[in-house]
């Protein structure tokens, strides 16, 4: 499983498209999943990518203060957001469940 922090992707599966423009990295929208994780899994990728109607993306947000910005990546939490209820629904039924991280604690 592959996890990707705050950098552009094109793609994850080289089988597949180049992510649209108005979705992927840092795209906020109405429909947001907190996947308890600092990162996002490439499995997650790939499948909105594959299955999503609307637009879609994920986004990070830092949990507490920052005191290394150098591996401020390990103190974030990670979303995957949706434009549309039903593609996020079906995003957590299908892999959100699996891929979401066991983090305990906030930071």
């Amino acid at each position: 499983m592959t996890t990707y922090g705050k950098v552009k992707v094109q793609r994850s599966n080289p089988g597949l498209e180049k992510i649209p423009e108005d979705c992927g990295y840092m795209q906020h929208f109405e429909f947001n999943i907190d996947m308890n994780n600092n990162g996002v899994a490439g499995d997650c990728i790939d499948w909105c990518q594959t299955n999503c109607t609307g637009k879609w993306g994920w986004w990070f947000k830092p949990a507490g203060e920052i005191e290394n910005p150098a591996n401020h990546w390990e103190h974030q939490n990670a979303y995957m957001s949706f434009e549309n209820k039903i593609d996020a629904t079906k995003f957590w039924m299908s892999v959100g469940i699996q891929n979401s991280g066991t983090k305990k604690d906030n930071y």
